[in-house]
């Protein structure tokens, strides 16, 4: 009878071990699901470029200046915002994506909530995570009001049909969820909140540097 306790001992410990295993998977995997999965947003019918106020396209074309945005989203003698411009990193090389209002190959279908989730999470409407070569740790700092006036602006560009190039990445960092590891421990999310102990200009000016004209994104060394 002894014995058979101590197995009986021994089979329960085994079975609780394995349960807390299970749920430490089953736990582990939920999370990461948690920080790699984004729903895709649906497509809509491109808007007709005259629905757009003129006001706020215009201001739109100011901010999309300041952030350079034509500088790396046009191949040198192409059409502008139709992607294609080559980034070299240590990792690989990233070919910039065509923004122009194209259904097809640019961001014609996309809705101002899918354009700003870009900007501020790095995720694009289907749900794939963005790499950081576009500087949405810096664009997270901009406002809905700037990010409607950027929306504005490319959806009254010219649409241009250009497939995007794949990205030479090596493995594993040419599977994206790898980005989405890299946000969950570097990425820090929200607007610019004004430091009410300096000037209104002060606080212009580092909205400017650490938002759209994303300063830091040459001018910082990175670690490792």
């Amino acid at each position: 009878p002894q014995e058979q306790q101590k197995l009986t001992g021994r089979m329960a410990k085994r079975r609780t071990t394995a349960g807390i295993t299970a749920a430490l998977l089953i736990g582990g995997a939920v999370a990461v699901l948690a920080v790699v999965w984004r729903p895709a947003i649906s497509a809509i019918e491109p808007p007709a470029p005259q629905s757009f106020d003129a006001d706020l396209v215009k201001r739109g074309r100011d901010l999309a200046a300041i952030g350079n945005c034509n500088d790396c989203h046009t191949l040198r003698g192409g059409k502008p915002f139709a992607g294609g411009l080559p980034v070299p990193t240590p990792f690989g090389t990233i070919y910039s994506s065509n923004i122009t209002p194209d259904p097809d190959t640019g961001i014609g279908r996309w809705s101002e909530a899918a354009f700003r989730r870009a900007m501020r999470v790095g995720v694009d409407r289907a749900g794939q995570h963005l790499y950081p070569t576009f500087p949405y740790d810096h664009f997270t700092n901009v406002t809905d009001e700037d990010d409607q006036a950027l929306y504005a602006y490319l959806m009254t560009r010219q649409p241009v049909h250009a497939l995007a190039r794949a990205n030479e990445l090596s493995f594993p960092l040419d599977q994206r969820f790898v980005v989405a590891g890299w946000k969950f421990l570097f990425l820090r999310r929200g607007t610019y909140q004004p430091d009410a102990t300096q000037s209104a200009e002060w606080n212009r000016g580092v909205y400017l540097v650490e938002g759209l004209a994303h300063c830091g994104a040459c001018h910082t060394p990175r670690n490792a």
